[in-house]
């Protein structure tokens, strides 16, 4: 998957932005309808938020590993957004149901005990989100 990356600041602080460079991501709007974030907490930042060099390196195949949640789940959902700000990662979805994302989870917390992560799911069939985001992610449908 081919990602846009882009560096801006939010609060005084520097925020990360990558998403993945869909053709077209409204294709999938009436598909998708549950907003899903799984949060990383980091446990190695420096001053400004943002994770220590090498803890950000040995962290690139568990950031891999949840980019890719639905790569082997048929018509589950798709990631849109991964934002680095204040100490932590979100990965930003859009999915069918929270039941599936859930039980990928709760695989994800048992194979990584050692990570501080958390889910959160809640209905946006509006893709509200996206299109209020205080940047541009995606144009417009």
């Amino acid at each position: 998957m081919e990602w846009l990356t882009t560096r801006t600041e939010y609060e005084g602080l520097p925020l990360y932005l990558r998403i993945p460079n869909y053709k077209n991501i409204w294709e999938y709007k009436s598909k998708y309808p549950e907003l899903i974030n799984i949060t990383h907490e980091f446990e190695s930042i420096k001053d400004n938020g943002l994770p220590t060099s090498d803890y950000n390196k040995s962290i690139m195949d568990f950031d891999l590993e949840i980019t890719n949640i639905f790569q082997n789940q048929e018509n589950c959902g798709i990631i849109f957004l991964v934002e680095t700000y204040g100490g932590e990662r979100n990965y930003w979805f859009y999915g069918e149901d929270s039941k599936a994302v859930s039980k990928l989870f709760n695989e994800l917390k048992i194979k990584h005990p050692d990570k501080k992560i958390k889910l959160d799911c809640q209905n946006n069939s509006d893709w509200g989100f996206i299109k209020d985001y205080p940047i541009q992610l995606y144009k417009n449908q």
